[in-house]
């Protein structure tokens, strides 16, 4: 049987494992990137690779699939713009982070493409839109089975859509994007620029007190609200299947998936409403390794 295997790059670290579409994952592991910089991102790459050549042996991969945040051209694989997860990684190729003389095929794509991707072909569904809540706001469609890039690769940034004229600056550089109020961190910025102390709180100890703290049950509650009526316009648009809701945040409980349903539903128009499901994701921190891989797997077998 084929092993492949499947990277996920994300802001804090890079998960990773390797396996197959029959018989899922035979290994996982998370390595934390410890600073945000390009010295300590080659070397979780390297950390990463010694490891997978230890346990299982780099010639006994077929393939390697690659996810990272940003808006990835897909003609030259460079994040387009900057990156805000990865502020570093921009005019960089993700075939860099490969040992040196690999000749291992390999391929990549947006992280929550990926997730979007796993979720939707283990959820059987063929039209899909799929987001992940963490430090920012990912989003990937799924259509017809296949992941839809748009004219250049950029198709899916939900979280830089536009929802606030004159809004909080984003970290992206623009002005009232979506993930400056819904994300994780533009959630905790919002709240440090109104009191320091909440600079103080990790994200569990902020949801732990939204029902006692006024402001943070406000913010988490328009949070929720911009999401739901962002995913809303987005069905209405695309008519998929399915909205599946994943991420980091929202498996510690930033949000609660019934009411973004409910919120979701009633705002799209009749014909839309009844035949969408919004669901929680299943595959959880697991969903862009296991992403990549398919995407290897398919690209393998299609050759």
């Amino acid at each position: 049987m084929n092993i492949f295997l499947g990277i996920d790059i994300g802001g804090s670290g890079f998960k990773y494992g390797w396996g197959n579409c029959e018989e899922g994952l035979h290994y996982y592991k998370t390595i934390p990137l410890p600073r945000k910089n390009i010295n300590d991102f080659f070397s979780v790459a390297r950390e990463m690779f010694n490891d997978v050549n230890l346990r299982l042996g780099l010639d006994k991969l077929k393939g390697i699939g690659i996810g990272l945040p940003g808006a990835i051209d897909k003609r030259t694989g460079y994040v387009n713009g900057n990156n805000p997860n990865l502020p570093f990684w921009v005019n960089h190729h993700p075939g860099e982070i490969l040992p040196e003389h690999c000749n291992i095929p390999f391929t990549y794509d947006n992280d929550a493409n990926l997730m979007a991707l796993a979720e939707a072909t283990a959820q059987n569904k063929q039209n899909v839109i799929g987001v992940t809540i963490g430090s920012g706001i990912g989003c990937g469609i799924i259509a017809e089975g296949r992941i839809f890039h748009g004219a250049n690769g950029f198709a899916g940034e939900l979280g830089h859509i536009c929802i606030m004229d004159n809004g909080l600056r984003c970290n992206c550089g623009k002005n009232g994007c979506l993930e400056a109020y819904t994300s994780a961190e533009g959630l905790h910025m919002r709240l440090a620029l109104k009191n320091a102390r909440y600079a103080e709180l990790d994200l569990p100890a902020i949801i732990a007190i939204r029902d006692t703290d006024a402001l943070v049950g406000e913010y988490l509650k328009e949070g929720q609200h911009l999401l739901s009526a962002s995913l809303a316009a987005l069905a209405t648009c695309l008519d998929p299947e399915a909205i599946i809701i994943g991420g980091g945040a929202m498996d510690l409980g930033l949000y609660y998936i019934e009411e973004i349903e409910k919120e979701i539903l009633s705002a799209l128009p009749a014909s839309h409403s009844a035949r969408i499901k919004v669901s929680k994701a299943i595959n959880g921190n697991k969903a862009g390794v296991l992403g990549a891989i398919k995407l290897i797997e398919d690209k393998f077998n299609s050759n």
